[in-house]
C-alpha cells in the first residue's frame, strides 16, 4: 500500500492511518490515499477543514521505524513474528528516548527476543490453571498484532484476581510477575516495571522494606551493568528514586539510599556521551555525605568516598581533566584510610579504584611515577581476589592493570612492558564473559585494539593493525545499545587505525 501513495510512504505510516492511531488526516494526504484506492472524489470533502501539521505527513520516527523493521528482517529475527507486532514495536522505541536508530533497532530486538523467551509461561501455567494458561495465550496472541496496551489491560485485570488468591496462586503470582515486567519492557516502561517490582515485594517487618528495595535496586544494576542492559540500569534508577523519596528526610537512611541512587546514575552514565547523568551522581554522593558522620558510621562514609572518587574519575577522564583526576585520587585515599582499620570485604574494590583513577591521571599526564604508583595499587587488589571465587571483578581489576602497563610501556617506550601488558589481557580473554559480563568484554577488546595500536607505533607490523581492527570491530557491534561514549571511542580508534594503515 505505502509503496502505491504518490509520493511513497513506508509501512509504519500506513499502518497508524488503518489503526487510528494518526492524530490527523489533511486533505491532500487524504488525496494521495484516495488517488491510490481509486475512491470516489468526495471523500477529499470530509478533510477540507483540517489544517496541514507535521504529524500529517510521514514521521522522521515512522521511517526510522521501518528501517529498523527491514534489518530486522535482514537479519532473520521476524521469523512468526506479525507485522502488527513489528510495526507497534518499532514505533514504540523510535518515538521514545532513544538517541539514535541502532539504539532503537537493539531494543526492538530485545523485546523480540523477551516475546519468545517467555512463551514457556503459558506451557508452565498450564499445569496450574487452565484459566491463566488461557489468559497467557490472549496476551501473546494480542502482542502478536501489536496491541500492547490491550495486553496489559488483561494482564491488570488478573492482577486483582490474584492477590485476592495469593496464598493458593503463589506460584502463579510469580509467573505473572515476571510476564509483567516483560510486558513493560516492550512498551519501554521502567517506571512501570519499578512500581511493579515494589508493589510485589512480600510483607517486611517495620523499618525492612527499605533495604527490600535497595537489594532489588542493585540486583537490576548489577545485572544491567554486567550486561549492557540499559532497561534493566533504568529499572534501578527508578527504584533507588522511589527508595529515596520514601526516606529522604531520615537522616542515616537518606545517605544510604542516596548512596545506591548515585551509583544507579553511573552506571546509566558510562553508557551515555552526556554529563546529565554523571552530574546527577556527583549530586547524589555530595549529599549523601553531608548525612554520614565518618565518626560515627566510618563504613558508610569511606563507601560514599569510593563512589564521589568514581565519578571525578569519569568526569576528570572526558574532560581530560588533571584538577577532577587529583580529587578523585585524594577522595580514594581517604576512603582507603579510613577502610584499613575496618579492614571489611570491598577493600579490594578501593584499591583497584585508585589504581584506575592514577592510570588516566599518569595517562594524561604522561607521568610513569604515576603509572607505576597505579600497578602497585592494582598488584594489591590482586591479592585480595582471585580469578576463580570472583571472576568478574578479578577481570576488572587485572584489565585496568594490563592498562597501567599499556601506557608506562608507551611512555616509556618500554617493549617488554607492552608486552606484559598483553599477556594480562590475554588472562582475562581466557574468562570468555561474552556471555556472563558483555560489558566488560566489549571493553576488553578495545583495550587490547588500543595496544596492538600501540604496540604497532614502536614495531610496526602489518599484523598488529589487523589485531587492533579486529577487536575493536567487536567491540563496535556491542556498544551501539546505549554506549554512545563507547561507541564514539571506537570510532576514534578506527580512524586512528586508518591513519596508521594509510601511512604504512
Amino acid at each position: 500500500m505505502g509503496g502505491k501513495i504518490d509520493p511513497p510512504v513506508g509501512a509504519s505510516f500506513i499502518s497508524k492511518v488503518e489503526k487510528g492511531r494518526k492524530e490527523a488526516l489533511d486533505a491532500r494526504t487524504v488525496g494521495r490515499f484516495r488517488i491510490a484506492l481509486d475512491l470516489d472524489e468526495s471523500w477529499v470533502d470530509k478533510f477540507l477543514d483540517a489544517e496541514e501539521t507535521a504529524e500529517t505527513l510521514e514521521t522522521k520516527a515512522e521511517r526510522e521505524a521501518d528501517l529498523v523493521i527491514d534489518r530486522l528482517r535482514r537479519e532473520g529475527m521476524t521469523e512468526g513474528t506479525s507485522d502488527d507486532l513489528l510495526i507497534q514495536l518499532a514505533n514504540n522505541f523510535t518515538e521514545g528516548d532513544h538517541k539514535d536508530r541502532d539504539t532503537a533497532y537493539l531494543s526492538v530486538k530485545a523485546a523480540l527476543e523477551t516475546l519468545k523467551s517467555s512463551e514457556h509461561i503459558a506451557q508452565l501455567a498450564g499445569n496450574a490453571d487452565a484459566q491463566f494458561a488461557a489468559l497467557m495465550k490472549d496476551v501473546d496472541a494480542l502482542n502478536n498484532q501489536g496491541e500492547f496496551d490491550l495486553a496489559q489491560d488483561k494482564l491488570a485485570r488478573q492482577s486483582a484476581w490474584l492477590r485476592e488468591q495469593k496464598d493458593r496462586l503463589n506460584r502463579l503470582s510469580e509467573l505473572q510477575l515476571e510476564k509483567e515486567l516483560n510486558q513493560d519492557r516492550l512498551r519501554n516502561r521502567p517506571d512501570l516495571a519499578a512500581d511493579r517490582i515494589i508493589r510485589n515485594l512480600r510483607e517486611f517487618p517495620q523499618g525492612k522494606l527499605f533495604e527490600a528495595i535497595r537489594s532489588k535496586t542493585t540486583d537490576w544494576r548489577n545485572q544491567g551493568h554486567k550486561v549492557g542492559d540499559v532497561f534493566a540500569l533504568q529499572v534501578s534508577l527508578a527504584l533507588a528514586q522511589s527508595n529515596y523519596e520514601r526516606v529522604k528526610n531520615k537522616k542515616p537512611l537518606a545517605a544510604s539510599a542516596l548512596h545506591s541512587l548515585g551509583w544507579c546514575h553511573f552506571r546509566l552514565a558510562e553508557r551515555s556521551s552526556g554529563d546529565q547523568h554523571l552530574y546527577s551522581a556527583l549530586h547524589a554522593f555530595d549529599a549523601a555525605l553531608k548525612k554520614t558522620s565518618k565518626a560515627k558510621d566510618p563504613s558508610n562514609w569511606s563507601a560514599c568516598q569510593d563512589g564521589l572518587g568514581a565519578i571525578l574519575h569519569q568526569l576528570g577522564q572526558r574532560q581530560r581533566d588533571v584538577a577532577l583526576l587529583e580529587q578523585a585520587v585524594v577522595a580514594e585515599r581517604a576512603a582507603l584510610k579510613v577502610v584499613h582499620k575496618l579492614n571489611p570485604p570491598e577493600i579490594d574494590s578501593l584499591w583497584n579504584n585508585l589504581g584506575a583513577i592514577l592510570q588516566r591521571l599518569g595517562e594524561l599526564t604522561e607521568d610513569a611515577g604515576k603509572l607505576r604508583e597505579a600497578e602497585d595499587a592494582l598488584t594489591t587488589a590482586l591479592t585480595f581476589r582471585t580469578k576463580e571465587e570472583d571472576p568478574f571483578n578479578w577481570e576488572l581489576t587485572r584489565s585496568n592493570l594490563a592498562l597501567s602497563q599499556r601506557w608506562l610501556g608507551a611512555i616509556t617506550e618500554d617493549v617488554v612492558k607492552l608486552q606484559q601488558a598483553r599477556d594480562g589481557y590475554a588472562a582475562c580473554e581466557d574468562l570468555r564473559l561474552e556471555t556472563d559480563a558483555p560489558f566488560s568484554w566489549a571493553i576488553l577488546q578495545w583495550n587490547i585494539a588500543d595496544l596492538a595500536l600501540a604496540r604497532y607505533r614502536l614495531a610496526p607490523d602489518p599484523a598488529l593493525l589487523a589485531e587492533a581492527r579486529d577487536y575493536v570491530t567487536r567491540a563496535r557491534a556491542f556498544f551501539i545499545e546505549g554506549s554512545e561514549y563507547q561507541t564514539e571511542r571506537c570510532d576514534e580508534l578506527i580512524a586512528q587505525i586508518d591513519a596508521a594503515e594509510a601511512g604504512s
